[in-house]
């Protein structure tokens, strides 16, 4: 234990921290920080200021990053929603373009087949191995995009999950491709060149098995049992699932990578992403310890030797990289017509980027002599390059593009406004509120809730919102008169009749029987709470107090393995509780030996997970 350097390990992490903290700091956005960590990890390294050496230590803690972020990247993929939006029958422009998966498998294969006639174009100027650089130009950077889209909330979006497959793809097939083609050179055809199709059966096997075994009751109840205790039981199986894959890829001698992707897509079909705390510890884990050495390594590890025969290569970077852009562009645009041509654009260059797996294919070649040192010096500098362009040119093509889909529109500046706000936060439904008074905006910005502010909530500015048919609208302004007037606008002239309103503001016509808008009687909600904190005061400041912590939710139970299941037979969540029983307008009290229906209403209380938990188990994967 004394013999071991600690000295890289305390300057990688030491990198780790300042930078994001410092681009923080100066506000600096559109230079994604594992750039940075790049090029300062180049700084470090031997060929600059040399104070960060590559010890078998860092090298594998390094290694095990890339694992963890091809693991991430492969959990980010929705495999349920891939499998459920498969077009039945014909496939057609229309199911292409509503399918993200499907999109993804374009823009891979358009990618592809530009390659061929790009390396053909190449050839002709210089002898080149014209299907090995066919394979090399589609190849992806999932390394970079990945962070990058996950820094702009794009992965749980369309157009993040488009990206994110189609790197996945690109990374995979890469890696099968190159290493068969490799192989055959190598030894020519030989059939243990197919024992990649071990992951795939392996992937199926473990998804039949972890299927059976989630639904034991028994396991169930341990997993909640050790979930928060010192064991963390749910991290210690993701973990042996990773090491599981990538050991199978290690014994079929194919790229650990396709391991990890592989593990970390079985994990998501397990997993509710939006509301899983194993994401949370996974995320904390692998970008806060793995993942940046991964990034500062890269750096340090880079050869700048190569950079001595630069002025040879030049001709060939330049071709090079317009080869990346072109072949990775173009596909992209058939995004066009989701997304628009901005975000298309924007989609197709950060696409562009290159680093690991392009250096590591190089390397290859290399090796195989299908290229010489100076085509292999020009492959570096060039994804360098094209690493280091095209995040920039994404984050000034996608800052306008950038728009935010709001579920609620609160209209008013009350402090109730604020409450609502911030309690709709919790819940994870996204809302914007348009704020009259000055006043309210520092406990606005202090909650980091989202608001607009306006001098007077009118018709005007309700029209500029942009407002959707499935949106709702609260309106909450201090006047009684001008929350009328904005209930019948948003009613009449935008024909819109998700509404909720003040009664005390609402006339005849808007109250009539058609109407759909729903009104609450601010002294009957003032009466009920003045009510509780007369009959149940602990109860109603103890909820209060610990708002942030626990919450109230109804969830109608629709599993059908639920049906007519004793309460004391399922596995509920330890931070959790069940309070109230609805069935046929009667209420019940919950106890151990009650037996739920389907259709019933279950009020339950608990944090976040536990509220996650209990949707899991009365409604199921949704």
């Amino acid at each position: 234990m004394e013999n071991l350097d600690y000295w890289p390990l305390f300057i990688v992490f030491m990198i780790a921290w300042v930078v994001p903290m410092l681009l923080s700091w100066f506000e600096v956005s559109k230079v994604p920080s594992v750039i940075v960590e790049i090029i300062v990890g180049v700084a470090c390294g031997p060929f600059v200021l040399n104070i960060i050496s590559d010890t078998p230590i860092v090298s594998f803690l390094a290694d095990t990053g890339f694992l963890f972020l091809i693991f991430l990247s492969g959990l980010e993929i929705d495999m349920q929603k891939i499998i459920s939006s498969f077009p039945k029958g014909k496939v057609t422009l229309s199911n292409l373009l509503k399918n993200s998966f499907l999109l993804a498998v374009f823009i891979y294969f358009g990618s592809l087949i530009l390659s061929l006639p790009f390396a053909w174009f190449i050839s002709l100027f210089m002898e080149i191995d014209i299907f090995f650089f066919a394979l090399l130009l589609p190849t992806v950077a999932l390394s970079i995009t990945v962070p990058i889209l996950k820094a702009d909330g794009e992965l749980s979006r369309k157009f993040g999950q488009v990206m994110l497959m189609e790197g996945a793809i690109a990374t995979v097939m890469s890696i099968i491709i190159i290493s068969v083609y490799s192989g055959v050179l190598e030894n020519g055809f030989e059939v243990e060149l197919l024992l990649f199709i071990l992951i795939f059966f392996a992937f199926t096997l473990v998804y039949i098995i972890g299927k059976q075994i989630s639904r034991k009751r028994r396991f169930q109840i341990i997993l909640y049992k050790l979930e928060h205790a010192a064991s963390q039981i749910r991290i210690r199986g993701t973990v042996a699932l990773l090491m599981f894959f990538v050991l199978i890829a290690h014994l079929i001698n194919t790229e650990l990578v396709m391991g990890a992707f592989f593990a970390g897509a079985l994990l998501s079909l397990f997993v509710e992403k939006k509301r899983s705390s194993l994401l949370f510890k996974l995320d904390g884990m692998s970008y806060g310890f793995f993942i940046p050495i991964f990034f500062i390594m890269v750096g340090v590890n880079l050869d700048l030797s190569s950079l001595s025969q630069f002025g040879e290569s030049i001709p060939f970077i330049i071709t090079l990289l317009l080869g990346f852009s072109i072949t990775q562009i173009l596909p992209a645009l058939i995004m066009w017509k989701v997304f628009g041509l901005k975000k298309a654009l924007a989609g197709g260059v950060l696409l562009c980027a290159r680093m690991g797996l392009t250096i590591a294919a190089a390397q290859i070649g290399l090796n195989l002599g299908v290229i010489n040192s100076a085509e292999n010096a020009g492959i570096v500098i060039s994804s360098i390059l094209i690493s280091l362009i095209s995040p920039l040119l994404y984050k000034i093509l996608n800052k306008s593009e950038v728009e935010e889909h709001y579920e609620i529109y609160i209209l008013g500046g009350l402090r109730a406004s604020i409450i609502l706000a911030e309690r709709l936060k919790m819940h994870g439904i996204s809302a914007l509120s348009i704020v009259q008074k000055k006043d309210l905006i520092p406990e606005y910005e202090r909650k980091h809730l989202n608001f607009n502010y306006v001098e007077q909530v009118s018709e005007e500015v309700i029209s500029g919102l942009n407002i959707k048919t499935g949106d709702l609208v609260i309106v909450l302004t201090e006047s009684k008169l001008l929350n009328q007037e904005l209930t019948t606008f948003i009613k009449e002239k935008l024909h819109h009749s998700k509404i909720i309103a003040r009664k005390q503001s609402a006339n005849r016509k808007l109250i009539g029987p058609n109407s759909k808008i729903k009104f609450i009687d601010h002294d009957e909600v003032l009466a009920s709470h003045v009510e509780s904190l007369i009959v149940s005061p602990d109860s109603i400041s103890s909820l209060s107090e610990s708002f942030e912590n626990y919450r109230l939710e109804e969830i109608q139970i629709k599993r059908k393995e639920i049906h007519k299941r004793k309460v004391k037979e399922l596995a509920l969540p330890p931070t959790g509780s069940l309070v109230i029983q609805k069935r046929d307008g009667e209420v019940f009290i919950p106890h151990g030996d009650t037996k739920l229906l389907l259709g019933d209403f279950i009020t339950v209380i608990g944090n976040q997970n536990a509220l996650a938990e209990f949707r899991k188990t009365f409604v199921g994967n949704t």
